[in-house]
């Protein structure tokens, strides 16, 4: 019996912490970047434009505060250093940041389904259909340890595949992927170029939403 993708419809609204300005920016891989495997994110599309959301607002914080996280090599050096006044320490979001980014809502509104990338439907029917890029990335087979890995590369060939994919008319077959963050159990969308999305609400960040407080309990981290 034939594989067939496993195909889904994001919720509405879906949420994302970003700039102030401008609102749902799609996010563009520089081209010198494209072969960088530590550049960019995860579903970048070299020519075309991604944007990223969560489908709960943790989901979003913990996407957009991953780079704060103490890292293993910083540690050890900040313990050597006499505490200053307005240093920031590994593991600690300065408030500053935070007054120049903005939790939004916002709505998905066209019709085409996304690719749940999560699924082992949509792992055979990629390894089958799109055996080229899986090679090209020396694997063998699609599994989630590979969409979930480090490998931005392969991530990003297996989201330019599915972005090519088009139907009789030329027009697009899917909205974007569905997939869940590296950090945790949290669901997330990688919205393609052309599909149409709607602001729904805009605040500031509070520094006492229980999503972020979540977030930094979940990664060990306070507020500068």
């Amino acid at each position: 019996m034939p594989v067939e993708l496993a195909l889904v419809f994001a919720p509405s609204p879906l949420w994302r912490v970003e700039r102030t300005d401008p609102a749902l920016r799609f996010s563009l891989l520089n081209p010198v970047d494209v072969m960088n495997d530590r550049a960019g994110n995860r579903f970048d599309i070299p020519g075309a434009g991604v944007l990223y959301g969560a489908t709960k607002a943790d989901g979003g914080f913990a996407e957009t505060l991953a780079g704060f996280r103490p890292r293993a090599s910083m540690v050890g050096a900040f313990n050597k250093l006499t505490p200053e006044p307005g240093r920031v320490l590994p593991g600690q979001v300065p408030a500053a940041w935070l007054n120049t980014r903005r939790l939004r809502t916002f709505d998905e509104t066209g019709s085409l389904p996304f690719v749940d990338i999560e699924s082992p439907a949509t792992h055979a029917y990629l390894t089958e259909q799109a055996a080229t890029v899986l090679l090209h990335q020396g694997l063998e087979n699609l599994d989630v340890a590979a969409v979930r890995g480090p490998n931005r590369l392969l991530t990003r060939a297996i989201a330019s595949w599915l972005y090519s994919r088009t139907d009789e008319h030329a027009l697009p077959l899917y909205a974007g992927i569905r997939y869940v963050s590296r950090l945790g159990d949290f669901e997330c969308w990688a919205i393609f170029d052309g599909t149409p999305v709607e602001v729904r609400s805009s605040a500031p960040v509070d520094p006492t939403d229980p999503a972020l407080r979540k977030v930094l309990e979940l990664f060990g981290m306070s507020i500068a």
